[in-house]
């Protein structure tokens, strides 16, 4: 990914403001991309499942990463943990947003299906690969799990 086509980098502090503050973040970003209310508010829920996956399966420090790459914008959840998580894929078991919200084991309605739901609403433009973090001391290993949404064809 070109980095040269950067929007913007916002550190994240841990704990749940993280999870709001991303959300903020994103929504202005997308709006001032002119992404419509639908692709606004996915991009809402696929950053807030990702913010908390890093905050609950992963360490400091994070970032959020948003990216104009077109004819998409990309967004990356970035974390000091090298460790990635299994995305699925075309290969996977895909279930409907319906199905998911269906599942009646109540331990699975709170946390287990983040990646799912975000590879379903990034229509499978989502993933996890190594990148780097910085920190005040030093640059160290980590991984970003992203998504990307297409921009409105007049500013791709």
């Amino acid at each position: 990914m070109d980095r040269a086509a950067s929007l913007a980098v916002w550190p994240l502090a841990e704990g749940s403001r993280a999870v709001v503050r991303s959300r903020d973040l994103i929504r202005g970003v997308l709006t001032g991309l002119g992404l419509g209310g639908e692709a606004i508010d996915d991009g809402v829920v696929m950053v807030s499942e990702l913010v908390t996956n890093a905050l609950r399966h992963a360490c400091a420090p994070f970032e959020l990463r948003l990216y104009r790459s077109p004819p998409m914008v990309v967004c990356e959840v970035v974390d000091g943990s090298e460790t990635l998580p299994a995305i699925p894929g075309p290969l996977a078991v895909q279930l409907t947003l319906d199905a998911i919200d269906a599942i009646p084991d109540p331990l699975l309605l709170e946390s287990g299906r983040g990646l799912d739901v975000v590879h379903r609403l990034s229509h499978g433009w989502c993933g996890a690969y190594p990148t780097k973090i910085s920190t005040t001391n030093r640059v160290t290993g980590g991984k970003a799990v992203a998504f990307a949404l297409p921009l409105p064809v007049d500013r791709a």
